[in-house]
């Protein structure tokens, strides 16, 4: 596959989205490659999921949203596409009858080398915290995005103290912070801005 937009799941997997099955053809729709498939860096399985309704080509783009899913838009121009539109894609934990980790609040400014407290609906539930930094996708590229899992400390039944890293791991910018339980279920996200002007 080339030109495909590769997007990091809060729980650390990699969802490849469109591109082309033909290095040497990527704008021809016979070669377009429609379904989503997710890499699990744990296991090194990959597992083929839908298939997208349009085909997404070069200048497409992916990116993950707050609640988790993949929003796929754009691709094919020029070419035999001008998509002005977009799709969404539902990972795997939308589909369980299992309830998702809540974060009350989140402060919206933290500091690198730093930690900062989060408000959740149970702290004992907290299996990791992930953070994710946020997009800036073009040309099936994502040039600015970053996965990390943070060290954290239950503090009370409703607080967790999260450790962020340095500026050279963690870059300054705008964040999306998750929790995720024990069995694999993510929390919607919060956004914070890291080392930034107050938001």
């Amino acid at each position: 596959r080339t030109n495909g937009c590769f997007v990091l799941l809060p729980d650390g997997r990699v969802a490849i989205v469109g591109g082309s099955g033909v290095p040497a053809n990527e704008e021809d729709l016979k070669d377009a490659v429609r379904t989503i498939s997710v890499w699990d860096p744990d296991t090194d399985d990959m597992v083929i999921g839908p298939s997208q309704e349009l085909a997404r080509l070069y200048h497409s783009t992916a990116l993950i949203m707050p609640n988790g899913s993949v929003l796929s838009q754009g691709g094919g121009s020029p070419g035999p596409l001008t998509n002005r539109n977009g799709q969404v894609y539902l990972p795997n934990y939308f589909y369980s009858n299992l309830e998702r980790p809540i974060i009350v609040s989140c402060p919206r400014n933290v500091a690198t080398d730093d930690s900062f407290v989060i408000e959740v609906d149970e702290a004992s539930a907290v299996d990791r915290v992930t953070v994710t930094k946020s997009g800036a996708s073009t040309h099936a590229r994502n040039f600015d995005t970053r996965w990390l899992e943070l060290e954290f400390k239950i503090l009370s039944d409703g607080e967790v103290r999260v450790f962020t890293e340095g500026k050279n791991t963690m870059i300054p910018g705008l964040w999306m912070i998750n929790t995720i339980n024990g069995l694999g279920v993510p929390s919607d996200a919060s956004l914070f801005g890291l080392d930034m002007a107050p938001l």
